[in-house]
């Protein structure tokens, strides 16, 4: 068993340093952005074409070294700030 055990271990590390390792950029966020959006009902479409107008914005914040991608919800807790790697 414990021959077993060491591989699903050391495949298990490798999943998690190379999921781990992949840089978001705002369009990556965007992306993520969109897919919330599409399941806010009425508010769908809004919020996906806030998703949308948020990438220039966060690439001018990214290049200017606020590397952040700033969320469209518009409630309570609205606004939070996504880290972003990469300005494109």
């Amino acid at each position: 068993m414990k021959i077993l055990i060491a591989p699903i271990a050391g495949l298990a590390f490798a999943f998690f340093a190379v999921s781990s390792a992949h840089a978001v950029s705002c369009t990556d966020q965007a992306g993520t952005c969109r897919a919330w959006a599409a399941g806010q009902g009425a508010q769908a479409a809004s919020y996906a074409a806030k998703c949308n107008a948020e990438i220039s914005r966060c690439v001018a914040r990214c290049k200017a070294g606020n590397k952040v991608f700033i969320g469209v919800y518009q409630g309570s807790g609205g606004g939070q700030s996504y880290p972003i790697d990469e300005c494109k």
